[in-house]
């Protein structure tokens, strides 16, 4: 039986207003709205969901190296962020983010690990963009509908960290 286009939709926007919810009450200190492009191919292996989750978890490791020291290893400390995965037009694979910049950091050098890490690992593209203080608007941005094909899935649950530890 299919489910009602009327009914899934307004489900829809129950959850993305529960997801923005969410999103708005974590206490982020110093966020940062940050947009990740990948390359579409690196070498023989193409871009694909997987790919991005395990290219974003080893840029993830490489700037709370960075930023927070051995601490990230040695007492598994992280940054605060909320990531999520789009297709743009051209099909190519970016995340948008909302990362908590640590209170030590500024923006300038966060801008600069920020790029140096991303572009160190296979599949970092040289577009990047790095805004301070994002407002509610950008929670929405990155919770719309256009260029994902589920809002859940393009969630990458695997490297959201909800908690500052």
């Amino acid at each position: 039986m299919a489910a009602d286009p009327i009914l899934m939709s307004h489900q829809e926007q129950v959850c993305r207003a529960e997801l923005a919810r969410l999103i708005n009450s974590m206490p982020f200190a110093a966020p940062a709205a940050v947009t990740l492009t990948m390359k579409k191919r690196h070498g023989a292996r193409l871009a694909d969901d997987i790919v991005a989750s395990e290219n974003f978890r080893h840029f993830r490791n490489r700037l709370e190296h960075s930023l927070l020291g051995s601490a990230a290893k040695l007492h598994g400390k992280h940054l605060m962020m909320i990531v999520v995965l789009e297709t743009s037009a051209d099909n190519r694979l970016h995340y948008h983010c909302i990362i908590d910049r640590p209170y030590h950091c500024t923006l300038v050098r966060f801008e600069v690990v920020v790029r140096e890490e991303w572009t160190k690992t296979d599949f970092g593209y040289r577009h990047i963009d790095i805004q301070d203080q994002p407002d509610e608007g950008w929670t929405y941005y990155i919770l719309k509908q256009r260029q994902k094909r589920s809002l859940f899935d393009s969630i990458d649950w695997a490297n959201c960290q909800l908690i500052a530890e």
